[in-house]
């Protein structure tokens, strides 16, 4: 029976043979290989074995540039929208990646098991590890957004969202939109290590971030965050990732997005069409599956929003205040020093040790510095100082200047603590220039610079003290000056004494100019003066 291999060995020696001068038939029986084969190769139609084999494949195949799918899979882009863009009216998705992994048997991905979850037990949530850029078409600049993806581990239901940063009230609002999404909430929610989510790490019992906690309480679900360095525990949802960028880079390939809004427009048709397909597994969309089976397991939504509030660490200052969004808010002095737990709503800013509340003030969203104390939490030497400081500063500005003095009530009608340094600073300045001239003319500048400052909503006490220093050298520059002439030339002025001037007598230059001297020069006129 002839061995139907043929190897480089057995291929050389046919070859031999044949220039040998033997006939086929011997060839055949001596190496026990038919006689088609070896006239194939005395023709030249055999292939020799040294020559990899290519593969031709269908015709189908022979009609699709695989150099482009391989230049499309580069860019990340998923197989099955190459196969939909450019051989779906030639063959089935099965046929094409079949022959597409015999032609690049390298790019076959390794398999994977899928895990199994109850309807309505756990949502997967991250930030995708991608941002989308957007320009801003009112200054040009060019910004990114985050993507905050979301997912219900039974039936796969997708939920995205971008937002401008992954801070705090990002992530808490993120939860929020996600969870009236999917209509419900599930019985655990599963995140990352965010410092948002998880202030201290660890493997049984880490430290779950306050404000998330408060969210998780409220919403009646149980954080459970994946182990650090471990993405296999949220494996739906970092699958999820990856097909969520794959197909919005694919849809939007070629679009500049000018908003967040934009942007979350785009997600939803993205998601719309991954929640609305034939799952591979499922036989069945996400969608489908969801609103059949898991959105009735999952826990009603709360019946208010939750209102999303921010956590932060903060030591109180030495003047018994904490620094908050530019901001600072009082607490009581026995606690300057410690470590403090400040709380920020929208509308309250409550500062908190050892779990108890020990201050709560009105939130100022103005970042200009304020001072909001309640007089309380002051020692009682600094209340008193507090007390008698604008009173006292108040007698002063009207001793100086009425305007002055509706100028410093205005200030402390604002914000009394925080304008008592400008306002002593305003009064030192104008009792000074009252010293250096007099009072009437020091409080008309007052007027004035004050009007200035209220024109241009500029209360500092250097600009103060530029204005008052400028309108000083005003009047001294236009102050009229009288010029007393020499009588017989106009030409010739003196700016000294005018009595000098009067008793000058015109013969003497009358004398002068008869006796041939001509015109003379101002030193000339001053020497009778001086004899």
């Amino acid at each position: 029976m002839a061995k139907r291999g043929m190897t480089v060995t057995r291929f050389d020696e046919i070859k031999r043979l044949i220039v040998a001068g033997r006939s086929d038939r011997e060839i055949a029986r001596s190496i026990r290989v038919r006689r088609t084969m070896v006239a194939q190769i005395r023709c030249g139609q055999s292939r020799d074995p040294r020559i990899p084999k290519v593969l031709v494949g269908p015709v189908w195949a022979q009609g699709i540039d695989w150099d482009d799918v391989i230049s499309e899979l580069g860019y990340h882009h998923p197989l099955k929208f190459i196969w939909e863009e450019k051989a779906a009216s030639l063959t089935t998705y099965s046929n094409f990646w079949k022959i597409f992994y015999r032609k690049f048997p390298l790019l076959r991905k390794a398999l994977s098991t899928p895990r199994e979850f109850a309807a309505g037990d756990r949502a997967e949530v991250d930030w995708a590890g991608w941002t989308v850029e957007w320009v801003n078409p009112q200054t040009g600049e060019i910004r990114d957004a985050c993507i905050f993806v979301g997912a219900l581990c039974f039936s796969q239901f997708a939920f995205a969202r971008a937002f401008e940063n992954m801070k705090s009230r990002a992530f808490l609002e993120a939860h929020r939109r996600m969870y009236d999404f999917f209509q419900g909430v599930p019985q655990v929610t599963v995140p990352d290590n965010p410092k948002t989510a998880v202030t201290k790490c660890h493997l049984y019992d880490p430290d779950i971030n306050p404000a998330y906690l408060e969210l998780a309480k409220y919403c009646g679900t149980a954080i459970v965050p994946a182990r650090p360095r471990h993405p296999k525990d949220k494996a739906i949802v970092e699958g999820l990732v990856k097909l969520l960028k794959r197909y919005f880079r694919w849809l939007h390939r070629r679009r500049t997005f000018t908003s967040i809004v934009e942007i979350n427009q785009a997600l939803l048709e993205a998601i719309e069409r991954i929640n609305s397909k034939p799952h591979t597994r499922f036989k069945v969309s996400r969608h489908d599956r969801w609103e059949k089976i898991e959105r009735a397991a999952l826990k009603p939504l709360p019946a208010a929003p939750f209102e999303s509030v921010e956590w932060k660490q903060a030591i109180l200052h030495p003047d018994c205040t904490v620094s908050v969004e530019s901001n600072y808010y009082s607490a009581p002095n026995e606690l300057r020093g410690k470590s403090l737990q400040v709380k920020i709503s929208d509308l309250l800013v409550e500062i908190y040790y050892q779990a108890e509340r020990v201050a709560a003030h009105a939130r100022d969203k103005t970042r200009r510095g304020r001072r909001i104390i309640d007089p309380k939490h002051f020692p009682e030497n600094s209340r008193a100082y507090y007390e008698a400081t604008p009173n006292n500063l108040l007698s002063s500005a009207r001793f100086l200047s009425s305007d002055l003095h509706g100028l410093v009530e205005e200030l402390f009608k604002k914000d009394t603590l925080g304008h008592i340094r400008i306002v002593q600073g305003l009064t030192r300045v104008a009792t000074k220039e009252i010293n250096e001239t007099t009072h009437e003319d020091t409080a008309k500048r007052i007027k004035k610079a004050v009007q200035t400052m209220r024109l241009y909503n500029r209360f500092r006490v250097s600009y103060f003290s530029d204005l008052l220093k400028s309108y000083r050298k005003q009047v001294l520059t236009n102050e009229d000056r009288e010029i007393n002439r020499i009588p017989g030339n106009e030409m010739l002025r003196y700016a000294g004494a005018s009595e000098g001037c009067a008793n000058l007598k015109e013969p003497f230059i009358d004398d002068l100019s008869t006796n041939g001297l001509g015109d003379i020069s101002p030193k000339q006129a001053e020497l009778p003066l001086l004899n």
